[in-house]
């Protein structure tokens, strides 16, 4: 039985993920110009948009993981992913090691250690430092 809204989800929130990552990349760029340090308003205001862009990257990336175990853990083998690394004689520590077994998973491991990271420190300098 195809199960196609999986995939699309996934395919989904990779694009979403990667443009918000791109967007994001951008306004903090813009938010660290010189010219943005200036004029404080401006750059308080990309920065504000370069936060949500960064909320919407990790929303779109945690998808992504959600989706990609959702696949292995119900064995839904007519995606590649989880037919060439799961088994179904497969214990659940083997099974959630599948996750990051072939090179998809190990990016989408680091992208995922990467917004847990990133919303730390965003979360972290909003109540110390606003200057980070």
């Amino acid at each position: 039985m195809l199960r196609p809204y999986l995939g699309n989800i996934g395919h989904l929130s990779i694009i979403v993920a990667f443009v918000a990552a791109l967007v994001s990349t951008y306004a903090y760029w813009q938010a660290s110009r010189p010219t943005a340090q200036v004029l404080k308003d401006v750059a308080t205001d990309w920065l504000k948009f370069a936060r949500r862009a960064f909320y919407v990257h990790t929303v779109a990336v945690i998808t992504v993981c959600a989706s990609l175990l959702s696949i292995i853990f119900n064995h839904y083998f007519e995606y590649h992913y989880a037919w060439d690394n799961s088994s179904w004689s497969l214990p659940l520590g083997y099974a959630v090691s599948c996750f990051w077994q072939d090179q998809e998973g190990s990016f989408l491991l680091w992208m995922f250690w990467n917004v847990i990271v990133g919303v730390i420190l965003i979360n972290s300098s909003l109540r110390k430092n606003k200057a980070l």
